[in-house]
């Protein structure tokens, strides 16, 4: 049997041009709706039809009872072919008219579904009508099992995300800040060891957290272990004298004393440490466990240390992850890293919008 397809904007047309080619005789085995190629949006009906091969007389040509056997079959078959075809063709039509209202019920069923997911994780209004907004460009290609990746894909769109740079470098000075148990020390520690141990850099930490009871020892412990230098810094003054020390260092991490939002004068403080040097990069860490008020707060207060990304630590301890999204969206500052763990240097990541989204979305990465 000879089998091909043939492709119309009507169903009329494509059987018209299956009986030109493959004549009277051909046999309809499956129809079906399909996207033009160049033009996605235009819906065509797709024919398969098949035909058995002629026999071949010795001089290769069709008998004359044959012949006319076909030209019998073909009057008869074009007559119930106008008969019949207004009629197949309605019916085909309800059907699938049919079957699209119903994959579009679907659809909106699967969107409402998923966008509640979203206001469940805590992801704000805003962000969500956003994401609403983005999906409209996609409703032509939306299919009831793919509506969770454009959303996804949407949301993502919304992560703005930062590399950190760790080139060598002579002396670049980057400064962690950020209220108090955050996790700023285990932050520093892990950064410190990527950057010896993954990028081959020499590494230099100081710290001015001469506040916080066992800090200092505490970093003096893995600063032993991991063979990285550390300094001291007691008086804002004695900074510049420090980081000369450091001068031939690729890369130098400066632990800060953590302060709550609401303390000025404290955060006065460490300004006044940081103010003494040129430091290249300031990165706030933020508990994602706190709430988007709280949050939104520390992101506005901490505002006078220039702060350039965001790392969002203990995402393993939140239950939800929504206000990541929310606060890049509300600030425009990017993230750099989420951390996942104690453990060093294992959990940290570098900030990527898909993961972000996804983390999002399953509330694990």
């Amino acid at each position: 049997m000879q089998v091909k397809k043939f492709t119309a904007q009507s169903l009329s047309e494509a059987t018209r041009q299956m009986k030109n080619e493959l004549g009277y005789e051909a046999v309809i085995l499956s129809t079906r709706v399909v996207n033009d190629k160049k033009h996605p949006a235009i819906k065509l009906y797709e024919i398969t039809a098949g035909v058995d091969e002629v026999p071949q007389t010795n001089n290769n040509q069709t008998s004359s009872v044959h012949k006319t056997f076909l030209e019998e079959l073909a009057k008869i078959s074009d007559t119930v072919y106008k008969k019949n075809s207004a009629r197949i063709k309605e019916a085909y039509g309800k059907a699938v008219e049919e079957k699209v209202k119903a994959s579009e019920e679907t659809i909106e069923k699967k969107l409402k579904a998923v966008f509640h997911q979203l206001a469940d994780k805590e992801v704000q209004k805003s962000v969500i009508v956003s994401v609403m907004d983005q999906m409209k460009r996609y409703k032509n290609f939306l299919q009831p099992d793919n509506v969770e990746n454009y959303v996804k894909n949407c949301l993502s769109s919304l992560i703005l995300t930062k590399n950190f740079d760790v080139t060598p470098k002579k002396n670049k000075v980057v400064a962690l800040v950020g209220p108090t148990g955050v996790g700023k020390t285990t932050t520093i520690a892990k950064l410190a060891l990527i950057a010896k141990i993954i990028h081959k850099l020499d590494v230099g930490l100081i710290s001015i957290d001469t506040f916080r009871l066992g800090a200092i020892d505490q970093l003096q412990s893995f600063a032993d272990v991991s063979h990285i230098d550390l300094l001291v810094a007691y008086k804002p003054e004695e900074m510049p004298a420090l980081l000369k020390k450091f001068s031939k260092k690729d890369i130098v991490f400066i632990d800060t004393v953590g302060r709550s939002q609401n303390k000025a004068e404290q955060l006065k403080l460490n300004q006044e440490f940081l103010s003494t040097i040129k430091v290249d990069e300031t990165l706030l860490v933020l508990n994602t466990s706190s709430s988007y008020r709280t949050l939104i707060d520390v992101a506005n207060k901490f505002r006078a240390f220039n702060y350039s990304g965001f790392i969002f630590s203990k995402v393993d301890e939140a239950p939800v992850h929504g206000n990541i999204v929310n606060l890049i969206t509300k600030t425009g500052i990017p993230v750099s890293f989420i951390t996942n763990g104690q453990v060093i240097p294992d959990d940290i990541l570098a900030a990527d919008p898909e993961n972000i989204a996804n983390l999002i979305f399953n509330s694990s990465l």
